[in-house]
């Protein structure tokens, strides 16, 4: 008898595992199952939201040497406000300075301080 040949597996939202919106990589970024035809797709089927939310809005695949940076520094929060093309050199360096901004107990990135006014407080 074939597998599955009894109809009664559990299907997507059914399912024990299923996640919607996709699942968390283990960098962090949410990856999406696109299945292996699609063009943004990996061998194996997964393509990363943030790519798929860029491309459809209109931009085109960043080539090699550009990113897609998330502003925020969320990797899950993947609304095409938030994100924004930058030569990796920038992008390496925005996240140095963002060093500063780092819980030191957690290490976790805490929110921008958006009252830079450049006098003395």
């Amino acid at each position: 008898m074939p597998r599955g040949h009894h109809n009664n597996h559990l299907k997507a939202s059914r399912q024990q595992r299923w996640k919607p919106g996709g699942s968390v990589a283990s960098n962090g970024y949410v990856k999406l199952r696109l299945g292996k035809d699609h063009p943004l797709a990996d061998p194996n089927g997964y393509a990363y939201e943030h790519l798929v939310v860029w491309v459809a809005a209109g931009h085109q695949r960043p080539p090699p040497g550009l990113v897609i940076h998330h502003m925020n520094g969320d990797k899950t929060d993947n609304r095409i406000g938030n994100l924004m093309l930058m030569t990796r050199a920038e992008h390496n360096a925005d996240h140095l300075a963002e060093d500063d901004r780092r819980c030191p107990r957690t290490g976790r990135l805490l929110p921008r301080n958006n009252s830079r006014s450049g006098g003395a407080s």
